[in-house]
C-alpha cells in the first residue's frame, strides 16, 4: 500500500506545471478554434463522472462506514476523504483570487488571462475543480494501488480533458491543476502516515 515512491508525484507534478506554462502561452488561444463545437454528450458525461461534490460525498460516505466497522480501509479512506475536502477548497479559494477568464470569454470579447479577486464566474478557469477531483483521486488510489497508477492518471486525464472540450477550461488549466491535485493528495498522504505511525 506504500510501495509508490513519495517523491514520485511530486516530480510529475513540477514538469506538469512547466507544461502548463507552455500551453497558456503558445496553445490554449490556439486551439479554441478547433473545440468550438457543439459538444458531444460523451464529455458531458466525462465531466460529470468528476463533479466535486458527489465524489466528496461518495468518500465520505465510504470513510463513516469503514470508521463504523473499524476495518483496514479506514486510514485510506480517510485520505481520499480530506483530499477531496481540500482540492474543493482550494478551488473555490483560488478561482475567486486568480479571476481567470474562461475560454467563451475570450470567444466573446477577446479577454483572456488572469485578472484577480473576480467573483464572477464567467472568471473561475483556473483551478478547474472537476480536474482537482479527479487527480486528487488518482493520486490517492496510487498510494494505496500502486501498479494500477498508470491507470488511474490515465483515467483521470481522459475525463479532465472533458473541461477543455466544453470550452469550461483552457487546456493550460487542466494541466497546472493536475499538478496541485497531485501535490495536495500526496501531502496528506505523507502527513497522514507520518502522524499515523508516530502515534503510541
Amino acid at each position: 500500500m506504500d510501495n509508490i515512491n513519495s517523491g514520485h508525484p511530486f516530480r510529475k507534478a513540477f514538469f506538469l506545471i512547466f507544461l502548463s506554462v507552455l500551453s497558456y502561452v503558445f496553445l490554449d488561444r490556439e486551439l479554441l478554434p478547433l473545440i468550438g463545437k457543439p459538444p458531444f454528450r460523451l464529455w458531458k458525461v466525462f465531466s460529470f463522472l468528476i463533479y466535486p461534490p458527489l465524489h466528496l460525498v461518495f468518500w465520505a460516505g465510504a470513510f463513516i462506514i469503514a470508521r463504523t466497522k473499524q476495518n483496514h480501509w479506514t486510514l485510506p479512506l480517510f485520505e481520499i476523504t480530506v483530499s477531496q475536502c481540500l482540492s474543493i477548497a482550494f478551488a473555490r479559494v483560488f478561482k475567486i483570487l486568480f479571476g481567470r477568464a474562461r475560454p467563451e470569454i475570450f470567444l466573446k470579447k477577446g479577454i483572456y488571462g488572469f485578472h484577480g479577486l473576480e467573483w464572477n464566474h464567467h472568471y473561475h478557469s483556473f483551478p478547474s475543480g472537476h480536474t482537482l477531483t479527479a487527480f486528487t483521486l488518482a493520486t490517492s488510489l496510487s498510494y494505496i494501488f500502486p501498479r494500477f497508477r498508470v491507470l488511474f492518471y490515465s483515467l483521470a486525464t481522459l475525463l479532465s480533458l472533458s473541461r477543455p472540450l466544453l470550452l469550461d477550461h483552457y487546456l493550460s488549466d487542466v494541466i497546472a491543476t493536475a499538478s496541485i491535485g497531485m501535490i495536495i493528495a500526496s501531502i496528506v498522504h505523507i502527513m497522514t502516515r507520518r502522524i499515523h505511525y508516530e502515534t503510541p
